[in-house]
């Protein structure tokens, strides 16, 4: 099935009143490009996303956000660096005793310095921490790919109605060919009759006029261009799931290029113009092609 680039997932998942809400926002990359937006607490889980992603889709730019909620539950416990302390109420007494100082040692001032009280929160359980997220972010991805693969489905109808334009528009051209041709032989007959003031060598002018078909002939062209058309059709109706975009990409260049020929060697004013929309079109389906996967 073909999946567009483009897509968005959502999940919200909850352990030991730790809230987790996953985010997965994907859009249309050359390449696969992953990026993670998660707090502190779970960083060292961002390679573990990463190879989630990595391991499910081939193209695209995905923006994972993670964010959890609840910390502010989670009761830290202070701890008292007793050892520290004495040493501070030891030193300020010794310092009364020896310079005579006024006033007592108390609470408030020993308070006043540093180190002496941390906090300290009991560490996570990175594994089943993962287990939870894991199974939150399979679910965002879940989302995302569903939203991709509707989105694919549009873009194959889309392309699909402009490549039976394009055929009707070669139908066309490979009818007008050969009128080509015998408008040409008429204007060659006219200006060789002129240049050479008599009625021209048939024999030589038969010559000129085969020449001048094999030129303007663009049967080759539009059999590849069929060609091309129906390998186009045939990777849109792939239903291994298998990314395709690159050689959607490949079979647009190659016809273009015989979309250029046949406009290079056209001798009439209609041919040329249905050349023009076919381009016009080719132009219209590659921009589609380019955001799927």
């Amino acid at each position: 099935m073909i999946r567009s680039m483009t897509g968005y997932g959502r999940k919200e998942v909850s352990r030991d009143g730790i809230h987790i809400t996953l985010e997965v926002r994907s859009v249309n990359n050359r390449y696969i490009d992953i990026q993670v937006k998660a707090p502190r607490s779970l960083a060292i889980l961002e390679p573990r996303i990463r190879k989630v992603v990595q391991d499910r889709f081939s193209r695209g730019r995905f923006d994972v956000f993670v964010t959890r909620n609840g910390d502010a539950e989670r009761i830290g416990r202070l701890m008292l660096d007793e050892a520290l302390s004495g040493q501070y109420i030891s030193i300020l007494r010794d310092l009364k005793a020896r310079f005579g100082l006024t006033g007592e040692v108390d609470l408030s001032m020993v308070a006043g310095f540093q180190g002496l009280i941390t906090v300290t929160e009991e560490k996570d359980d990175i594994e089943a921490l993962w287990q939870t997220l894991a199974g939150g972010l399979g679910q965002a991805l879940d989302e995302l790919d569903t939203m991709r693969a509707e989105e694919g489905r549009a873009l194959v109808a889309d392309m699909g109605r402009r490549i039976d334009l394009i055929e009707t528009l070669m139908k066309d051209i490979e009818k007008l060919s050969p009128l080509s041709v015998e408008s040409a032989r008429k204007r060659m007959t006219e200006t060789l009759g002129r240049l050479l003031n008599e009625q021209p060598d048939p024999a030589r002018l038969a010559q000129e006029i085969a020449i001048l078909a094999e030129r303007t002939d663009v049967t080759e062209e539009l059999t590849r261009l069929t060609s091309h058309l129906a390998q186009f059709r045939a990777l849109l109706a792939e239903a291994a799931g298998e990314p395709v975009g690159r050689k959607l990409d490949f079979l647009l260049q190659e016809m273009g290029r015989e979309a250029n020929t046949i406009a290079s060697k056209a001798l009439e004013a209609k041919i040329s113009y249905h050349v023009v929309n076919i381009k016009a079109e080719l132009e219209k389906i590659r921009e589609q092609a380019q955001n799927i996967e």
